[in-house]
């Protein structure tokens, strides 16, 4: 018991002085003061994690010596921190609060930085930081557009998939997985995928709908593709797709009534008189 206590007591004197512990943990504390709004603060722990190797690289280049060394790889880490505090959602001030608290742990290493050194360790922050807002926004926005793809019931046991867009498969498949988990839950027969409207398709995203083909199949659902350029369609048969529960159908209003027969449905041509009766103005209201 007393050797436990007596290591665990080497340990923490240990690590008080190691200069890199002891600049990080006046990182965080700063980072705090600094920070005004809550979202922020709460990234302090996480953000003097990655804020290490910044401190050790500029309290390396920026310690007195007759040949100053360079800055490169100290700001190209110090944008890499920008960045990751956008990508997890800090607000601009954070940047600001960054380089403060940056300043202020290197302080502990004995290094000081004069005003002008200070700006540009703002400026390098930010560019990083906005970099980060842009890849966050866009990865959002992405996001976005896939879950917003159209999934609509045709009929009892049929679910009509329309496809439409530009997506990644990393975006895509989450809402396709959604997709067959609605298949499931509405003990569906049969489904109709028009993918005719994808802006793209490249080989990871062909794989993305041919394991959604796969997982339709595994429920018992006939699917009917429509709107696959030749090449997808060769390229899906080779991965054992278009045979069996999946099929490839030309024209869109085929498909879904091949759709609607295997779910059991028909479409029926509309009877004159209820065409007419439709017709009549004000039918539709009242």
């Amino acid at each position: 018991m007393h050797g436990k206590v007596r290591r665990q007591r080497m340990s923490d004197r240990d690590e008080s002085r190691d200069p890199i512990a002891t600049m990080r943990a006046q990182f965080g504390l700063w980072y705090e003061r600094a920070s005004r709004f809550r979202e922020d603060r709460a990234l302090a722990a996480e953000l003097s994690i990655e804020a290490a190797p910044v401190l050790e690289a500029l309290s390396v280049a920026l310690a007195p010596r007759e040949e100053p060394r360079s800055l490169h790889e100290a700001y190209a880490l110090l944008a890499l921190l920008g960045r990751r505090a956008a990508l997890l959602g800090a607000t601009p001030g954070a940047s600001v609060a960054l380089v403060e608290a940056v300043c202020a742990a290197v302080r502990e290493a004995g290094v000081t930085i004069d005003p002008e050194r200070a700006a540009e360790l703002t400026t390098v922050m930010v560019e990083g930081y906005c970099d980060g807002r842009d890849e966050r926004i866009t990865r959002e926005l992405r996001q976005a557009a896939a879950a917003s793809q159209v999934a609509h019931v045709l009929g009892p046991g049929c679910l009509g998939v329309f496809l439409g867009g530009l997506h990644a498969e990393p975006d895509l498949t989450p809402t396709l997985e959604q997709i067959a988990r609605d298949l499931l839950r509405r003990d569906a027969k049969s489904c109709f995928l028009d993918v005719s409207r994808l802006s793209a398709i490249d080989e990871e995203l062909a794989r993305a709908l041919a394991r959604f083909c796969v997982q339709a199949a595994s429920l018992g659902v006939a699917t009917f593709v429509t709107g696959a350029p030749a090449w997808l369609q060769q390229q899906l048969a080779g991965w054992g797709v278009g045979a069996g529960a999946t099929s490839f159908v030309d024209g869109a209003e085929r498909a879904q009534a091949l759709a609607l027969a295997a779910a059991g449905l028909a479409v029926r041509p509309q009877r004159r008189w209820a065409r007419l009766w439709l017709a009549v103005p004000g039918r539709l209201s009242g």
